[in-house]
């Protein structure tokens, strides 16, 4: 089963946007790669390095607001 990334709290349609462009197609391959390697295919695929987006993906991932 796949489940969308924007279901994730505080990740939405524009993150998830960001993940597929990444490989990254499900909230299920996020969680597992986690946020250190997750984001690191972020700024390999083209997204820009911002610490805030990072601090959102850790959160996120940690169920936390």
């Amino acid at each position: 089963m796949s489940t969308a990334i924007s279901t994730i709290r505080n990740l939405g349609p524009a993150y998830e946007d960001s993940c597929k462009r990444a490989g990254i197609h499900s909230a299920e391959e996020l969680r597992a790669l986690g946020a250190d390697v997750a984001y690191g295919r972020l700024l390999a695929s083209g997204s820009k390095p911002h610490f805030i987006a990072y601090y959102v993906l850790v959160m996120a991932l940690q169920g936390r607001p």
